[in-house]
């Protein structure tokens, strides 16, 4: 990278392929255990098949907060179930579905801000049931089926789908961002992970599942440490139940899972050769998605038997993050654009109007 071209974009020599959340300090690992073992037992007694049907999830506060992008979303996808999580259900779901784990309610409630009680919702929605969630503002580019990007997930009648519980798409990817450009975009990493839309092909996703545990952990964790109502800053809530923990929390799965010799973690290590970044040496990093031009699907059968993941595809920038000024995301016309997210309620317009509208 030339000098003149690292002062023009802000640009730092080496890139950040990966960031140790402050919220894995001092974790509590025998209550991140007890809530996943709840939630496994949840699973068990709900019992019947784990390929999700076809429907679409949307959270609003009501139907008259539903605008044209929610319509013409569900209009798109017509032969797809559709279903508006109102505060009214969401309550019923979380209090009556779920009360075998209280502690998701009483943390649910404890959110003093819509936005962290969306993000937990729309885990627990996908995880439980699976399905496709898009946020309000999500205008249906074409129909999901007809998604190329999704090839892998919905094949032709002679192929086979591929052995995946979750399906994501990339926001962020500079990791060459230096702080002063960080500063200027209000990032609090240099790569990230699409939580606004998100397509879980089967139910009780063990990515969803560990996102789940470490939302409900970390923010009981910050709030015996924090004002309640006062306490929470845009990076408190990315970090503790939006991009941050959604894109730590998937990393730090396949790490675990992996074995050593995987393409992922051999990519990860070969990256970090010369940073010196990574805390272990079989990690998976942002390195194998950076610059991403392919679907790249990781199966659930390449997982050790032991540390089950459930299986990822990670979708290109363009496919769902398109329209933005950075991380090459093509416009909001790119061939490869399956959704435009219009970023109504965007955190670049500033964090307070975004949760209290």
């Amino acid at each position: 990278m030339s000098p003149n071209w690292a002062s023009k974009h802000r640009a730092e020599d080496a890139p950040r392929f990966f960031y140790h959340s402050p919220s894995r300090e001092d974790s509590d690992v025998e209550y991140e255990r007890y809530l996943s073992d709840a939630l496994k037992e949840v699973e068990q007694a709900a019992g019947g098949e784990d390929v999700a049907e076809e429907r679409i999830w949307q959270i609003a506060r009501d139907e008259e907060h539903r605008g044209p992008e929610s319509s013409a979303f569900e209009e798109s996808n017509s032969e797809w179930q559709y279903t508006l999580m109102t505060d009214e259900k969401a309550e019923a779901f979380v209090i009556d579905e779920l009360s075998a784990v209280p502690e998701i309610a009483t943390i649910y409630h404890s959110y003093p801000y819509d936005v962290l009680r969306a993000d937990l919702l729309r885990y627990l929605l996908l995880w439980y049931y699976g399905g496709f969630y898009a946020d309000m503002d999500v205008y249906p580019a074409r129909p999901i089926k007809k998604c190329s990007a999704l090839q892998r997930v919905f094949p032709l009648p002679h192929d086979h789908p591929a052995n995946v519980s979750l399906v994501v798409g990339i926001e962020l990817d500079e990791p060459y961002s230096s702080p002063r450009r960080m500063r200027e975009w209000h990032w609090t990493r240099t790569y990230g992970m699409i939580q606004y839309t998100i397509y879980a092909p089967r139910r009780f996703s063990p990515l969803l599942r560990q996102i789940i545990v470490r939302a409900l952990a970390h923010t009981r964790k910050y709030q015996s440490h924090h004002n309640r109502l006062f306490g929470y800053s845009q990076e408190d809530i990315l970090r503790l139940t939006g991009p941050d923990v959604f894109t730590d929390t998937i990393l730090d799965m396949l790490s675990s899972s992996l074995p050593s010799t995987h393409p992922l973690v051999q990519r990860s290590v070969n990256a970090d050769e010369n940073i010196g970044d990574l805390d272990m040496r079989r990690r998976v990093s942002w390195a194998p998605f950076h610059g991403l031009h392919e679907t790249v699907c990781i199966e659930a059968d390449e997982a050790n038997p032991a540390t089950p993941m459930g299986g990822i595809c990670v979708l290109p920038v363009s496919v769902w993050g398109n329209g933005q000024r950075h991380s090459q995301a093509e416009g909001f016309h790119s061939p490869q654009a399956c959704i435009n997210h219009l970023f109504k309620g965007s955190w670049k317009k500033g964090w307070k109007n975004y949760i209290f509208g």
